[in-house]
């Protein structure tokens, strides 16, 4: 018992005096002091990413209502939910970390790069270019992000990240999709199921399947870009392993879908087509891919080479960011600002808007500023206007979901005469025909590459007025005499 008693009396002293000699050197120390507030300091970096992505998504709320329109609200991107967080997370692990050094003074090619990203994001927002806008604010934010720090690899990654947000990644649906009709031909060449393949349909005897542009495979293929992009960012050095990893990942998610519609199509066969999953099989999928994922970061776990947020003490961070830095680039993101440009437009467009309720046959078109539309004869023949002010990024003829013969129309042929797209259709109204074509500026296209380009064109002249020029020609037969005689008086 005193044996114990001692130790007990030895360690509550040995504990009293290295604490308050831990204190004592603390207040007596300044070096002490001085690593704790850089301790503290080390999270400044991460505050001002914080405020630099809230002031350049407040300046451009008009293109962050695209994202929201497009991204996060389809299910092809539901990923879109997670990608901020864990951007925010990547730049808070990398400031703690010391990682994030402030400029000391402006950088001439940093600024150069800002005004460019700028210049861009003017420009294609002002002639309605998604693709164009959503590229050159992705540029604005890594520009900025190089101007107001010192430059280095690791901090383009985060903001490159967010990548995985924008809705460009549709471009590739059709390759994909043509890429899966070839594969799953191939693999049910081993089934012993008769199988017919024409276009992106697939006919076996117990029904037809389509392999549609969800059926593609391009959430499985965004997904695997992203982790395994953020995996080998985290854990991975070597260029040859980071190749190797990625790919495997790519190539899996293609299989994984393949395997996914093969599996769908042997099961309506087998069942029939009386299985759920021939009405709802987006779940199904993942029952294939999270296993692949499982098994591909477990070997992943074996090319860790490094780890990006691993803490390096020799490096203090500057303090913080240098005035003159924070006031050239709020400057440049305010003049490019796509907010204060629609706030100009809709200013000056609110007293010529005129939206009406349209008529008799007509087509779908989306956010439009006004319509308007006249009677041609007794028969349900019209010709409608639509104006598009600007004022809307997606308020354009372009927009992807318009749609220019109506639900209930089947097109018998088209071409092109003397300015017009004409389209002859068939309903269950009879007989018609479908005419349209674009303005801008006084002047009429039949194409949209056409007018894209004439867009951009006009955009630093700030001339966005678009039109779309849409005729129902309702006729008997061949609809020549009608189509001729409108022609005749309208041209």
């Amino acid at each position: 018992m005193d044996y114990l008693y001692n130790k007990v009396v030895n360690y509550k002293y040995y504990f009293n005096e290295t604490k308050d000699d831990t204190i004592h050197n603390s207040m007596n120390n300044p070096s002490m002091k001085k690593n704790t507030s850089s301790q503290n300091k080390s999270l400044l970096p991460f505050l001002s990413i914080l405020v630099l992505f809230t002031v350049l998504s407040l300046l451009n709320y008009p293109i962050m209502e695209t994202l929201e329109r497009h991204s996060f609200d389809d299910g092809t991107y539901s990923h879109a939910f997670l990608i901020p967080f864990i951007v925010l997370y990547l730049f808070f692990e990398l400031s703690r970390s010391g990682k994030l050094l402030f400029r000391e003074k402006l950088s001439t090619v940093s600024i150069l790069l800002v005004l460019s990203s700028a210049f861009l994001l003017f420009i294609t927002s002002d002639a309605q270019i998604s693709i164009g806008y959503w590229l050159a604010i992705l540029a604005l934010a890594t520009s900025s992000l190089i101007l107001l720090f010192n430059f280095s690899w690791i901090i383009i990654f985060p903001v490159a990240f967010m990548a995985f947000i924008f809705p460009f990644w549709g471009l590739l649906t059709p390759y994909l999709q043509n890429l899966s009709v070839i594969a799953v031909t191939y693999i049910m060449s081993f089934t012993g199921i008769p199988t017919f393949v024409e276009a992106e349909f697939v006919t076996i005897p117990a029904g037809v399947f389509e392999i549609a542009d969800g059926c593609s495979g391009l959430r499985y293929f965004i997904v695997s870009i992203a982790i395994s992009s953020l995996y080998v960012f985290l854990y991975i050095k070597s260029l040859k392993r980071a190749a190797l990893f990625i790919t495997v990942a790519i190539i899996g998610a293609l299989v994984t879908n393949w395997i996914r519609i093969t599996a769908l199509i042997m099961i309506g066969e087998y069942t029939n087509m009386e299985s759920g999953l021939m009405e709802d099989h987006n779940t199904f999928g993942w029952y294939i891919y999270i296993p692949f994922m499982v098994l591909l970061f477990a070997w992943g776990n074996k090319l860790i080479d490094t780890d990006i947020f691993q803490n390096n003490n020799n490096v203090t961070p500057s303090t913080k960011p240098k005035l003159v830095v924070v006031l050239t680039l709020l400057a440049i993101m305010v003049i490019s600002s796509t907010t204060m440009k629609s706030f100009l437009n809709n200013t000056q467009n609110n007293e010529t808007t005129n939206i009406v309720q349209m008529t008799g046959i007509f087509p779908t078109v989306y956010f439009y500023s006004s319509v308007d539309q006249k009677t041609l004869d007794n028969n349900g023949s019209s010709y409608k206007t639509f104006n598009f002010d600007g004022s809307n990024l997606d308020g354009k003829p372009s927009y992807y979901a318009n749609e220019m013969l109506p639900k209930d129309h089947l097109r018998i042929r088209s071409e092109i005469t003397k300015g017009w797209n004409i389209n002859y259709t068939k309903s269950h109204q009879g007989t018609g025909v479908i005419l349209f074509k674009y303005e801008l500026d006084e002047v009429t296209y039949t194409s949209l590459g056409a007018l894209k380009i004439a867009r951009i064109k006009k955009a630093l002249a700030n001339i966005n007025d678009t039109k779309l020029h849409w005729v129902y020609l309702a006729c008997e037969s061949d609809c020549n005499n009608e189509l001729n005689n409108f022609i005749e008086t309208h041209n």
